[in-house]
């Protein structure tokens, strides 16, 4: 009974506050907005950088979309502080504490963009909670305290600006109407960047997202169904002021190798790391004691596309919209064609329709054979029979460089009778059935799978150095991983976990001792590492992210990433911090992806090195600083 007698006064209550933050409602909209376009002046430098590597028609769009994303920031503002109308004639100061907390928030991000090239996230957050994060920036205590100190002056002065402004000035009357504009001028500019994606490539998404709380749009499929062109799939030639040039800071011509072996690149599909031992692949392995096997590599990405340009850029793979979308070029492949070396390119696992042969292998679509039908095995078998025809007929002089991407261990993980070694196995019929056949059928399958690949790569090496006479350079490495049900699913590309990415690396050559390697190395190192057993003599900085594992670095952080999404792994040799897209936080585990029990001490003393390490700079530990690669 007393409920109902106290219910009406209460609920006047709410209503005469919504009445006395009614009128306050247009002014604050207006505030929040003008507050929203001050992120341009935060993010405007990177904002003016991206757009300088598009086609001069399409960047004044892309700017214009710029101004569209700050009118968001402001409408997201004003809608985040909207249920403080319950505050009644209070709403004012706290819209206006609101809207200065979200401008010194997107100072801050713009700080963290320009310096570590990511937008704030858990990692970042993880890494400056931590106590030696503050001397890192280089500052003192002293400073810190003082800048906090002006900080919150500016904010409390902007909070007191904000009430004057928001009571003294009208706004406008038709709040919603002007919200619902807002709404639809936004809607329009994600749908004309999804356009430019299309139709200019992935620099356009990279210049699109450089403002924070972007949402990237893709509609190639659907704007290749209703115009009948295809996509730009990263690259269309000539709309770029970079295109065809090379992304490393090195003129091909200037590339001086002492040395010219004949080399062997050897890329199979999915192919992860525990695939590579005795009774799977036997020839390999019994090879491998003659070669140098790298016991913590890892792909660049979980994804095709994004590990290849990893592997022939030497670039990180989170890296890629922005180069291959701005046209440019992998340096390895006219470094080769100045050295003097015939190019041949063969792929059984189709990179044509991830649109590779468009931006990886765009200076090398003369030498590339990647048009195989029929059943993957059957296709590597052409591959091979192709690949060693050029090795039949090169002259003995002229230094051979193949390529070879072997697609039988792809699912269904084809093979023939012959290679029918592990049962039982599923027997590759109902693919989309598959979440009904045990996880260690689907294994042994694909285990018969890699074992067929083995047997291939055997006749193709061998014969090649019968023909040649002597052994090449060899690299035989897996693009991505695989999961079987490790965490729930089959397949690939949609995590940063060791199942995907943890992938086998073996080179032979006669620089390189035999024996075993267990510092972390990654896809990213293999143009460097080439280089350098070549005779090169730049500096690998000037290659890449990358460095030789001829010199491998035991106390690194590896950077990957699932690719078509924002989910990224920092690998170091006692640490795995796995943070982005799709994770309630950062996730700090062995390389394993097994939970640490003292994660947290063991992230705290890898802070400033991890912090270095996403800062582009040295990853060694400072004086009186212990890595817990050491501990």
């Amino acid at each position: 009974m007393s409920r109902l007698l106290h219910a009406p006064p209460a609920a006047a209550g709410l209503r005469r506050r919504l009445e006395e933050a009614r009128p306050f409602l247009g002014p604050a909209l207006l505030w929040c907005v003008l507050h929203g376009l001050l992120s341009l002046g935060f993010f405007g430098a990177s904002l003016l950088s991206a757009v300088e590597r598009l086609a001069p028609t399409v960047r004044p769009l892309v700017l214009a979309g710029g101004v569209v994303q700050a009118l968001f920031l402001g409408l997201l503002t004003f809608a985040a502080a909207l249920p403080l109308v319950v505050l009644g004639r209070h709403y004012v100061p706290a819209v206006a504490g609101v809207a200065a907390l979200a401008v010194a928030m997107l100072g801050a991000d713009s700080l963290v963009l320009s310096s570590l090239g990511f937008h704030i996230n858990g990692l970042v957050l993880a890494v400056a909670l931590q106590p030696r994060a503050l001397a890192e920036t280089g500052l003192s205590q002293t400073e810190v305290l003082l800048a906090a100190a002006g900080a919150a002056a500016l904010l409390g002065l902007d909070v007191w600006a904000g009430v004057r402004f928001m009571r003294r000035l009208p706004g406008p009357r038709r709040v919603l109407r002007l919200a619902l504009v807002l709404v639809v001028l936004c809607t329009g500019e994600r749908l004309l960047s999804a356009y430019l994606i299309f139709t200019h490539g992935g620099a356009v998404q990279h210049a699109a997202t450089t403002l924070p709380l972007q949402a990237p749009v893709r509609m190639n499929t659907l704007l290749t169904r209703l115009t009948g062109a295809p996509s730009a799939s990263g690259l269309r030639l000539g709309v770029s002021p970079e295109a065809g040039v090379p992304a490393a800071s090195i003129d091909p011509a200037a590339v001086r190798f002492t040395r010219r072996p004949d080399i062997v690149i050897i890329l199979v599909e999915s192919l992860r790391d525990d695939f590579f031992r005795e009774d799977v692949m036997p020839n390999l392995w019994r090879r491998a004691g003659s070669g140098t096997r790298y016991l913590a590599h890892h792909s660049g990405a979980s994804s095709t596309d994004y590990s290849l340009f990893s592997l022939f850029f030497g670039l990180e793979a989170q890296r890629r919209d922005a180069v291959v979308g701005a046209g440019r070029a992998p340096l390895l492949f006219p470094a080769l064609r100045e050295n003097g070396y015939h190019q041949a390119f063969f792929a059984a696992s189709s990179v044509d329709w991830m649109g590779l042969k468009d931006t990886v292998f765009r200076d090398v679509q003369g030498g590339l054979r990647t048009d195989y039908a029929g059943r993957s095995h059957l296709r590597d078998a052409a591959m091979v029979k192709d690949a060693l025809s050029v090795v039949e007929t090169a002259p003995r002089d002229t230094p051979l460089f193949l390529f070879l991407f072997f697609a039988g261990t792809h699912f269904d993980y084809d093979y023939p009778p012959r290679s029918d070694v592990f049962q039982p196995a599923w027997d590759g019929s109902g693919g989309l059935a598959t979440a009904r056949v045990p996880a260690e059928h689907l294994k042994a399958r694909a285990w018969n799978a890699a074992y067929e690949v083995d047997t291939k790569v055997e006749a193709l090496l061998s014969r090649i150095e019968s023909v040649r006479g002597t052994r090449p350079l060899v690299l035989f490495t897996g693009d991505h991983g695989e999961e079987f049900r490790e965490h729930g699913r089959v397949g690939h590309a949609s995590d940063v976990t060791e199942s995907q990415l943890h992938v086998p690396m073996v080179i032979f050559d006669e620089r390189l001792p035999p024996g075993e390697v267990d510092a972390v190395t990654g896809h990213i190192d293999v143009v460097s590492t080439l280089f350098d057993l070549l005779g090169d003599t730049h500096d690998p900085a000037r290659l890449g992210d990358g460095i030789p594992m001829t010199r491998p670095d035991s106390s690194r952080y590896l950077l990957t990433t699932i690719g078509w999404e924002p989910r990224y792994a920092l690998i170091g040799q006692q640490l795995k911090i796995r943070f982005g897209a799709g994770l309630p936080g950062t996730e700090i585990t062995d390389l394993h992806d097994n939970p640490l029990p003292d994660a947290e001490a063991r992230f705290a003393v890898e802070a400033p090195r991890i912090l270095r390490r996403l800062r582009g700079g040295t990853e060694q530990p400072a004086p009186g600083e212990t890595s817990a690669a050491t501990q």
